[in-house]
């Protein structure tokens, strides 16, 4: 009914269709984003465990408000060796340099903003108010040379020496230092432990220990290296923790008691008035301010005296004495005392006693501003800058305090006892009725006049904080020293400024950053005490650090393995190429020295041999031909806070997140760029630069590369689609202009087009987004299949006669049965590709089966209207295409001479009765048997995946990138992830913390310690291992888990420690001067635990017994969520966290020093829904079999394990992921397509032959079952040697090939369905199977080879792209399934056919033997003169005059 509609009235048939698909091309195209750039998106398998986890977690990050995308991206900067030598020598590191300085520099701009590199990495910072004030973290092996240092500007030299030398090194030890010499050794008599003895004699006493290194400054490391159960830190932390609360709360009760007593004089004493009114203004800010943050900071420069005088004594004696035996200044002193002239010459020799008077004196001395660093020899008569030199027994310069006095005077003077804490914490008034309180002052009242006054101004603690709030002007000077003395024949300036000084070195500490610096300003006179001590500190005596010029590579603290303290990174500047490789076989360290994160694993950075992990000082480097430089930067949401910030440069400014996203797009590809230039001229450089920027959040190297990959198919597409089109008006031009049909033709390709595209519009519509495997596979085959439709159907009408509306319609239905049950069965088997799980062929296979109704609808329900306008054409004797001409009536020329060669051809060949036919028929049987023979060999032969070297393209410098990392250094970036658990379970704990370290011990993963992991790292915080009050930043506030009191219950974030029952790894225990890389576990044996832990165990650890080989690790229980919420946000603000624990939103607080900061002190949402383990790295992978490899060992302990939901991310994961299972997915597609295919088949064949009710219903039912078993059978045969060959040509089982074999089925159902349908359809006066196979292909064997031909040159048009990636997995497959399917479908099948004389498939009827006698070779006289063209189903082409 349809049909004679359409051919009653064509018009709307004719536009409808194709207006609708041109609007979906128009709107779908028009779309913003309609290419897939990422990488997951197309081969992450989404049905797996792996993206379910994922799923999970980015659902519970969703609800929380918690960005979805990770915290950071990163780019992978690679150098080679263009010669392959060695890249570790001078001028080639250079090289290196330069690049890494100049990428460094890298600026985009958006939106008229600059952005530069310091506002998108990942991080600039050492902790709170330092952001934009350090370099950029970068893992590089640069960092082993001190040339590195060009990120170190002065401004970030200055931050560095506040925030990493003060902070963390010089003020949290110098206290504990004087505290291990005062209380924890028996060389101080106010010693209470000998605890720290051998410590101390390890680095004094050359005849203890004699192996080790000998120098006091060295106990500095020692303390901080030390164990929290080491008895001597046990007394440094317990003393220093005692001392420090005594002496703040003694202090502040002074304070306020001399302040109550002096205001009790009320003016009566009228001699010290202007004294006492002094005292009373001063005192209040003193008893406001002391804290134990300020009673810390005295002590730490009381201390730096104490070191001044006691380790400089030595040196200074021999200074001292290599000074006075100056022949001209004796000579000069004796003539001047015979002259009667008033000099004091100085002694002839002093002793080491001596020499540490002298140097406490000069401390205690007045600070001096000419020359701040003063001069301790005591030769002149003032102690300042204006003195007589030999005039006198004074040093010039000091700190300007004298703290020579007895701490705890004060407290003497008030009569209270030092010895007595108690007394301290009595109420102040209570004190007054206190009967044992005796103050050394007569009566009631304090009298300053009173000689014991003296034990007041004289506490050292008494004159600091008197100095905090006594104002002084001054500066720091670099002067030369002055004086006068007159002594005869004595050049003043040779004696003051030559001799002096070489004998000192100089004593010039003043830096710019000595602020006021050179001009008077006016501080505190404590601020001119510290501003000495700090730069006594500084000086060459003592750790040789100048604030602003030096930077941590050539100063360095240390901390790292192989550094010394006041050492400096290695310099390859005019050094061997041997020494620098040498020097640079030892431990990496970025440029905090491992203080916070660690020693830096090489693995990931460079290519050597030997190889990272087998070399050190003893079988040192012997070349590096590839390094590799990692800068992590941020995303969105990140970038977005970042630029915030008060630091910035230009100031902080507001962006939207879309803004950032956009900004780290151009920074990538500008990093890129810069990074990578010149990477293919040879001639430019000795060293190779390409890298690689991850595709996180935002198009990186694989996004940029795979959207120019994907529309590069634009040409090639083009040509093709020409090609189809001439091809097909070749076979369809006749020299009779009326009888040929290329204009129809034309307009039938153009429809064909114009479905396809309309589909991949309509499927970006619906959120398909146009992926590299729709570009380059079904535009080749789809445009196929449609074509194939196109010519059964324009063939049909040429083959029948179509006299009339009713005939038009009659033929339709007729082709309207094969061309919908070979559509029917390819949309079948496209819809169930949605069983595969990967991305790429499921959307893919969306798209085919959109593509496949959409080509039905324009071949079924408009193509033939403009088939009936050509008929009606002909019947008009108006030429093709040019429809306005029109032929006159008595032109009799006809085209008589075209035959159906193919045809003859074919059937010559393979349908005579002759041995020819038979002959060949055996070749097509053998072959078949052969292809499938060479299909199941080639099959075992195959290879899983393709590395990113085979999907970069040549001409490109990632591919250079991607072989290197490959073949060298094979390496990425991984994480493990935990979901919703029972953390407060102790077990749980140790399970999940042995589970990280099960992962570590597989032979691809990188070593990693265990405290890096979050919990392992909380549960260490609430033992007596934390290490938190060690530097941390308030004094006032103690940061151990066991010092956090819970609100609710007034219980503490103290954990326990359970026995070590999941075998997890112990820490390793360094011996002194020997230098760990890594430390292992977490968990500890009873040797090491500290004391009070193994009594809380039961455990007496004097007397270990069974228990001395016994593992403990640490845990925490009984905590509830409100408890461990608490507990984790202390910790999280602490310690700066880990984990990327949830956090509540907006509960971080704003930090005060810096707007646009905030403090780390969210809230964490409990219970824990998701965790992060730290940072780790897979390395040795040079195979896809190693990344699968490397996926299997780590996954059996993580995501293979049921008891707590943990899955491993990463590039291996998310990219290598497809191929564990991609072999089981080709299996399963290639099944369900045979399976849908014969399935659909019978269906379709079944309800077909049981609607013509001509038939009985079993020989329906055999009929159908056996048409659909060849059809099965076809493309089972068809799969094998199409997969098998393009093994053996060299294509990998990947997604894209999956997809491009299973675009076979389309092909061969076109074939198999068309040719068992008009077989079985076949009259049944063909009796004999040869007949019947005649009769299908003498319609069938044009239309055919013309979708074979069209298509064949369309995917032969990929042979010519310029990605390899496209040859190897779409034109190698591809061209291989247009040969299989052809030969399969239609020699193959056909010789199957010719020995099938079977019943059960002849299903012809009346209509069809009528059908076929009007198709002999009698010519129909009776017919009008009008000639209509049609296709005999002979051996020729005649003309059928239709009356």
């Amino acid at each position: 009914m349809v049909f004679q509609l359409m051919a009653r009235m064509p018009w709307p048939f004719l536009f409808v269709l194709p207006v609708t698909f041109l609007v979906f091309i128009g709107i779908g195209f028009s779309q913003d984003d309609i290419v897939e750039k990422k990488v997951q998106n197309l081969w992450e398998p989404t049905r797996s465990d792996f993206v379910a986890d994922k799923t999970v977690a980015l659902k519970v990050r969703e609800d929380n408000g918690v960005p979805v995308v990770g915290g950071s991206t990163g780019f992978s900067a690679m150098a080679i060796a263009r010669d392959r030598g060695n890249l570790f020598e001078e001028n080639r590191l250079n090289e290196l340099r330069d690049r890494m300085e100049k990428v460094e520099a890298t600026t985009v701009e958006h939106n008229g903003i600059t952005f530069t590199w310091d506002d998108v990495c990942l991080q600039n910072s050492l902790g709170k108010g330092t952001v934009y004030k350090l370099p950029c973290f970068r893992y590089s092996v640069l960092d082993f040379f001190q040339e590195a240092q060009w990120s170190f500007t002065e401004s970030r030299r200055v931050t560095w020496y506040n925030e990493l030398v003060q902070k963390l090194l010089i003020k949290p030890l110098l206290g504990r230092f004087g505290i291990m010499n005062s209380f924890c050794s028996s060389a101080s008599s106010n010693s209470q432990s000998v605890a720290c003895d051998d410590v101390i004699a390890s680095r004094t006493n050359k005849d203890f220990l004699p192996g080790l290194l000998k120098n006091p400054l060295l106990l500095l490391s020692d303390i901080r290296g030390m164990e929290m159960n080491d008895e001597c830190r046990i007394c440094i932390e317990s003393q220093f923790e005692g001392k420090m609360n005594n002496l703040t709360t003694s202090y502040k009760t002074i304070f306020e008691i001399l302040f109550t007593e002096l205001r009790k004089l009320n003016n009566t004493d009228t001699d010290n008035a202007s004294e006492i009114q002094d005292l009373l203004q001063k005192l209040p800010t003193i008893i406001e301010n002391i804290d134990r943050t300020a009673v810390e900071e005295w002590y730490h420069y009381y201390v730096i005296r104490d070191l001044y005088s006691s380790l400089g004594a030595e040196s200074y004696k021999d200074e001292f004495n290599t000074f006075v035996q100056d022949p001209q200044l004796n000579l000069a002193c004796s003539v001047a005392k015979l002259l009667g002239r008033p000099v004091e010459c100085p002694e002839n020799n002093i002793t080491l006693v001596d020499g540490i008077k002298h140097l406490q004196d000069h401390a205690d001395n007045k600070f001096s501003s000419v020359i701040t660093a003063g001069f301790p020899f005591p030769f002149w008569d003032e102690g300042d800058e204006t003195g007589s030199f030999l005039a006198g027994r004074s040093p010039v310069g000091g700190s300007g305090i004298d703290m020579s006095g007895e701490v705890f005077s004060s407290a003497k003077y008030f009569g209270l006892s030092d010895g007595n804490t108690s007394t301290w914490y009595l109420d102040l008034f209570s004190k007054y009725n206190t009967s044992d309180w005796s103050p050394l002052y007569a009566g009631e009242k304090i009298n300053i006049s009173d000689p014991n006054w003296a034990l007041v101004e004289s506490d050292p603690i008494f004159r600091w904080f008197i100095g905090s709030v006594t104002n002084m002007t001054s500066h720091c000077g670099n002067g030369n020293l002055t004086g006068s003395s007159g002594l005869p024949g004595v050049d003043e300036s040779v004696i003051l400024n030559e001799i002096l000084f070489n004998v000192s070195k100089g004593r010039r500490w003043c830096t710019a950053y000595s602020i006021p610096f050179e001009e008077d300003g006016t501080k505190t006179q404590q601020f001119f005490v510290k501003m000495f001590y700090d730069l006594l500190v500084d000086s060459d005596e003592f750790l040789s650090i100048r604030q602003g010029d030096n930077d941590p590579y050539d100063w360095t603290t240390g901390n790292g393995c192989n550094y010394s303290l006041t050492g400096s990174r290695f310099s390859y500047t005019n050094m061997s190429e041997e020494s620098i490789l040498n020097e640079s076989s030892t431990v990496l360290y970025n440029f905090e020295e491992g203080a916070a994160l660690g020693a830096v694993d090489t693995r990931p950075l460079m290519a050597s041999y030997p190889i990272a992990g087998e070399y050190n000082s003893d079988n040192p480097l012997k070349s590096v031909p590839v390094v590799q430089n990692i800068y992590p930067a941020l995303t969105s949401t990140g970038l977005v806070e970042r630029l915030r910030n008060c630091n910035r440069p230009g100031g902080p400014i507001e962006i939207s997140k879309e803004d950032a996203t956009q900004v780290i797009t151009k920074f990538k590809e500008a990093f890129e760029n810069n990074w990578a230039e010149g990477w293919d001229d040879r001639d430019s450089s000795e060293v190779q630069f390409v890298g690689f920027f991850d595709d996180i959040e935002t198009s990186g190297t694989t996004g940029r590369i795979l959207e120019e990959l994907t529309l590069e198919n634009g040409t090639l597409t083009t040509v093709s689609i020409i090609l189809i089109a001439v091809v097909s008006g070749i076979f369809l031009f006749s020299f009779d202009l009326i009888s040929s049909q290329v204009g129809v033709c034309m307009v039938g390709v153009a429809l064909v087009i114009i479905a396809f595209f309309s589909a991949i519009g309509f499927g970006v519509l619906i959120g398909i987004k146009i992926n590299v495997s729709i570009a380059w596979t079904l535009p080749f085959i789809i445009l196929g299949l449609g074509v194939d439709d196109m010519y059964i159907v324009l063939l049909s009408f040429r083959n029948h006669r179509v006299v009339s509306k009713e005939s038009f319609a009659k033929t339709m239905k007729e082709v309207l049965i094969p061309v919908t049950m070979t559509s029917l069965v390819n949309a079948s088997v496209f819809a169930v590709m949605n069983v595969v799980d990967i991305p790429v062929i499921y959307k893919t296979a969306q798209v085919a089966l959109i593509s496949i109704i959409f080509l039905w609808m324009s071949i079924i329900l408009c193509f033939p209207a403009y088939c009936y306008l050509d008929i009606k054409r002909q019947e008009s004797n108006r030429y093709d295409v040019l429809v306005c001409v029109k032929k006159q009536i008595n032109d009799t020329n006809r085209d008589s001479s075209r035959e159906s060669f193919l045809f003859v051809c074919y059937k010559s060949l393979l349908l005579e009765k002759g041995a020819r036919s038979k002959v060949l028929r055996v070749l097509v049987l053998l072959s078949s048997t052969a292809l499938l023979a060479l299909g199941v060999y080639g099959i075992t032969e195959r290879k899983v995946g393709f590395g990113l070297q085979d999907f970069f393209p040549s001409s490109s410098q990632a591919q250079t990138w991607a072989k290197e990392t490959t073949q060298t250094i094979g390496s990425w970036s991984i994480a493990l992830n935990w979901g919703a658990a029972d953390y407060n379970d102790p077990d749980t704990q140790l399970f999940i913390m042995r589970q990280m370290e099960q992962v570590i011990e597989t032979p691809h993963v990188v070593e990693t310690d265990t405290i890096r992991l979050w919990l392992a790292n909380f549960n260490v915080w609430t033992t007596r291992q934390c290490q938190a009050n060690f530097d941390r930043s308030d004094a006032n506030v103690l940061e151990c888990g066991q010092d956090q009191v819970f609100p609710l219950d007034n219980s503490r974030c103290t954990g326990k420690w359970m026995r070590n029952t999941y075998n997890a790894r112990e820490k390793i225990f360094a011996e002194k001067d020997k230098c760990l890389i890594f430390e292992g576990g977490v968990c500890r044996p009873s040797l090491q635990m500290h004391p009070e832990d193994l009594r809380d165990l039961g455990i007496d650890p004097e007397n270990l017994g069974n228990e001395t080989y016994s593992s403990w690790c640490p845990v925490f229980e009984g905590f509830t969520d409100a408890k461990l919420q608490f507990c984790l946000t202390r910790w999280h603000n602490f310690t700066g966290g880990g984990g990327n624990l949830i956090k509540v939103d907006n509960t971080k607080t704003p930090y005060s020093v810096c707007e646009g900061e905030f403090n780390d002190d969210a809230d964490i949402v409990t219970p824990i829904l998701l965790s992060e383990g730290p940072l780790m790295f897979a390395y040795d992978l040079k195979s896809d079999q190693d990344y699968l490899d490397m996926i299997k060992e780590t996954r059996q302990f993580c995501d293979d394990v049921d008891r707590v939901q943990c899955w491993i991310t990463g590039i291996p994961y998310n990219y290598w992921e497809q191929f564990l299972h991609i072999e089981e997915a080709l299996l399963l597609a290639s099944s369900v397509g045979v399976g849908i295919g014969f399935t659909v088949a019978f269906l379709f064949l079944f309800v077909m032959l049981t609607s013509e009710k001509e038939h009985s219903a079993v020989k329906v039912l055999g009929g159908s079952l056996l048409g659909s078993l060849l059809i099965a059978l076809t493309i089972l045969l068809s799969l094998v040697p199409v997969v098998g060959i393009s093994v053996l040509a060299g294509v990998k089982i990947t997604a894209f090939s999956v997809m491009s074999y299973l675009l076979s089925i389309g092909f061969v159902v076109e074939y198999s369905v068309h040719i068992v349908h008009r077989y079985m359809k076949a009259p049944n006066t063909l009796d004999s199977p040869v007949e019947r196979v005649e009769y299908a292909m003498s319609f069938l064997s044009l239309p055919m080879f013309m979708a074979y031909v069209s298509s064949t040159l369309g995917v032969i048009c990929l042979a010519f792209t310029e990605f390899e990636f496209n040859t190897v997995y779409f034109f190698i497959p591809l061209i291989i399934v247009m040969q299989v399917t052809f030969f399969f479908g239609c020699w193959f099948l056909p010789v199957i056919l010719t020995l099938l004389n079977l019943q059960s498939l002849k299903f012809g009827s009346p209509a069809a033997e009528e059908d076929c006698k009007q198709n002999s070779n009698t010519e129909l006289n009776e017919l009008p003169r009008r000639e209509v063209p049609r296709l005999d189903s002979g051996n020729s082409s005649n003309y059928e005059y239709d009356a």
